[in-house]
């Protein structure tokens, strides 16, 4: 069963990323979107980031394995972006079963960490999804996308003020991911990403 203390790596990997929002937010950046692709994971998923991207890697203890989730994020004003991977071990990776337990997991921590109710249903694993929520210094925005293929966790994620992702061409960051889809042969070949799903985990917020 899970337990609070699962959750703790994930939460200090979110605060992190909201901590750069905020220094942000104190510091009046101004918006400036210079993209430059990013390439992350092992099978060739890419997409853009702002500015000078930097990678933070932490252990996230999910059940009974431990995994290395590197994070590469940059931000534009005070919008954030991030993209993230984490190698899968053998005994999980050979479980399609535990690899979607996995993706649900990653999916309801984002919405955990920022103190919103998952709704019914749930985004899925692949699907893109918005929360509602707060950080430290107030309301944020956190829109993401979770996969995880037979050898990968693969995240990406924007989080924002509310009236600075609204202004934001996060629109951009979306169209230019491409997703590894894994083949029988265990090979991958790159893809543009599929229709987004938007859920808003605040009940009065509209679905989008």
């Amino acid at each position: 069963m899970l337990c609070v203390n699962v959750y703790r790596e994930l939460r200090l990997m979110f605060r992190i990323l909201v901590a750069m929002l905020c220094v942000c937010l104190l510091e009046a950046c101004s918006p400036s979107f210079d993209w430059r692709q990013v390439d992350f994971g092992q099978r060739g998923a890419s997409g853009v980031l702002p500015d000078s991207p930097q990678t933070q890697t932490h252990q996230v203890a999910y059940e009974t394995w431990t995994l290395p989730l590197s994070m590469t994020s940059a931000r534009a004003g005070s919008v954030l972006f991030a993209l993230g991977s984490a190698p899968l071990p053998p005994d999980l990776s050979a479980s399609s079963s535990e690899r979607e337990r996995l993706a649900r997991w990653a999916i309801k921590s984002f919405y955990q960490n920022a103190g919103a109710e998952l709704p019914d249903p749930a985004p899925g694993p692949g699907e893109r999804f918005t929360v509602h929520g707060q950080g430290p210094s107030g309301a944020v925005v956190i829109e993401a996308q979770v996969r995880v293929t037979d050898v990968e966790w693969l995240e990406a994620v924007v989080i924002a003020a509310p009236e600075d992702y609204a202004q934001a061409p996060v629109g951009d960051f979306w169209f230019s991911l491409r997703w590894p889809v894994s083949t029988p042969s265990g090979s991958g070949r790159r893809v543009p990403p599929g229709p987004a799903r938007m859920v808003a985990a605040n009940p009065s917020a509209s679905q989008q």
